[in-house]
């Protein structure tokens, strides 16, 4: 299965089938024209493949040069509807942060707290990916 990527100004996405993993990258200034395209991107992926196909995401902050504020209230906005449309339950998340500021940003205004066990935000590509492993790890145990 071969998923077309996004590329915009400040941020691009891509399917990987292979390892069933999607992967966002954004980049200097994020503005929520960048977010909206990411979030329309993959409610398409999801709505097309289905949510089963996919193992995780990773989105990666670590070159991002400032938050707009559009975009924060936007990307809260699109993961919301997102969850409420679709079936992303089975959907761990990882965010690739550079600092603490970062870390403060997404954890802010994306409400993501540690109650939310399938988001969390790491430092960098090998602990978004251990994330995702560990998370599915755990739902394995769950429903044994």
């Amino acid at each position: 299965m071969t998923y077309p990527p996004l590329s915009q100004e400040n941020a691009e996405a891509r399917y990987d089938a292979d390892n069933r993993i999607v992967f966002v990258r954004y980049h200097g200034a994020l503005t929520a024209d960048a977010s909206s395209a990411v979030y329309e991107w993959l409610e398409t992926l999801i709505r097309t493949y289905g949510s089963e196909t996919i193992y995780g995401e990773i989105w990666d902050f670590r070159e991002v040069t400032q938050f707009m504020p559009d975009n924060i209230m936007d990307a809260r906005k699109n993961s919301r509807r997102i969850n409420l449309r679709m079936d992303t339950k089975s959907i761990p998340v990882a965010m690739v942060v550079k600092d603490f500021f970062q870390e403060e940003i997404l954890r802010g205004p994306m409400k993501n707290v540690p109650e939310n066990q399938r988001k969390s935000i790491v430092r960098n590509m090998n602990d978004a990916h251990a994330f995702l492993d560990a998370w599915h790890a755990r739902q394995r145990e769950n429903t044994e």
